[in-house]
């Protein structure tokens, strides 16, 4: 059953629609307690639906960014490519151990290198693998679930046509001062 709703959240995730969106912001809320979990919050612009979109990624135990700014600012109007997310869970795996380096940590004998991580690696199935792809580079989370909202979207009618036209005119009394 888990498994299942699994595949559904990744699947959900890869059909968002991002493509040609602009990267307005991303905060990362770090966890403050040994139990919390980390937040990540991407906004974004698209000019097609005239909407900001804020996609923000919760329960996240790792994150990987790669990013060249030159690249992303010469794709300023366009910079989103697209989102999937994977469930594999030798993947997810490999994602985290690859890190272990640029941790800068080192865990003393008799405690096992690994003793950090341990409880993720054995819960390992419980995350998806969410893949941001921009012109200009990637950022990959390892998280658990991920939520849309988005904000401002306007009407598809252009503004000039939704205001009411007003028909009523100003009458003014004969003897009141003239305004110029």
């Amino acid at each position: 059953m888990r498994r299942t709703r699994n595949d559904a959240i990744a699947r959900s995730f890869s059909n968002l629609d991002f493509h040609d969106d602009a990267l307005v912001s991303v905060t990362m809320q770090a966890p403050r307690r040994k139990h919390d979990s980390a937040k990540v919050d991407f906004e974004f612009r698209d000019d097609s639906a005239r909407a900001r979109k804020l996609l923000s990624i919760t329960g996240c135990a790792n994150l990987r960014w790669r990013m060249d700014f030159d690249v992303l600012a010469d794709n300023w109007f366009a910079q989103t490519q697209g989102v999937t997310s994977q469930v594999d869970p030798s993947r997810m795996k490999g994602f985290v151990l690859a890190q272990m380096h640029y941790w800068h940590t080192k865990y003393m004998p008799p405690m096992p290198k690994d003793k950090p991580i341990r409880k993720k690696l054995s819960s390992i199935r419980r995350y998806r693998l969410f893949k941001l792809t921009f012109y200009g580079g990637t950022i990959e989370v390892l998280a658990r679930n991920f939520k849309l909202k988005t904000i401002g979207r306007a009407s598809r009618t252009p503004r000039a046509a939704r205001r009411p036209m007003s028909t009523t005119r100003r009458v003014t009394h004969p003897n009141s001062p003239k305004r110029f």
